[in-house]
């Protein structure tokens, strides 16, 4: 069962992963029972390269989503940064990704102008709820954060 579900874990991830990167050199991605991921090309070799921070993010993105499906488990999933190591065309496609699938839960905790007005037009029908968290420096080095409900988005979110 284990071996199975590893191979079903391996195959999820390795769709996720095509559909997240623009790259199109990965063809498999492979793990033993140990846990240990490889990398193939179409020709069944291991690609042996380093990757970027954005490219780990989608690794990282992808196992994520393949152990939600392998599961069942229809977790939340939450991502600090959720843009900021990705270049534009992995911004699209991680954005259209989440986006998806009605049923999934997703939470981002974004800087300022990580989402711009193309990334939000592309989520806004499935914002449920967005939050500016506003500091406000209350004296002697304290501060207090308040969460402003529908702010996040200024003048976008009336569009």
């Amino acid at each position: 069962l284990y071996k199975l579900k590893t191979q079903r874990l391996a195959e999820a991830m390795t769709s996720v992963y095509k559909s997240l990167a623009h790259k199109h050199h990965v063809d498999t991605i492979e793990i033993s029972e140990e846990g240990a991921t490889r990398i193939l090309s179409r020709e069944g070799v291991e690609i042996p390269f380093d990757k970027s921070a954005g490219e780990d993010q989608l690794f990282a993105t992808s196992l994520l989503a393949a152990l939600a499906s392998v599961s069942g488990i229809k977790a939340p999933l939450v991502v600090d940064t959720p843009l900021g190591r990705l270049d534009s065309k992995q911004r699209q496609n991680i954005l259209s990704y989440w986006v998806s699938d009605v049923n999934r839960q997703v939470v981002l905790l974004s800087q300022d102008e990580e989402i711009d007005h193309e990334y939000y037009s592309t989520v806004k029908p499935s914002i449920l709820k967005s939050y500016l968290l506003d500091h406000q420096d209350i004296g002697g080095g304290v501060g207090k954060t308040f969460a402003r409900e529908d702010c996040y988005f200024g003048v976008m979110s009336n569009e």
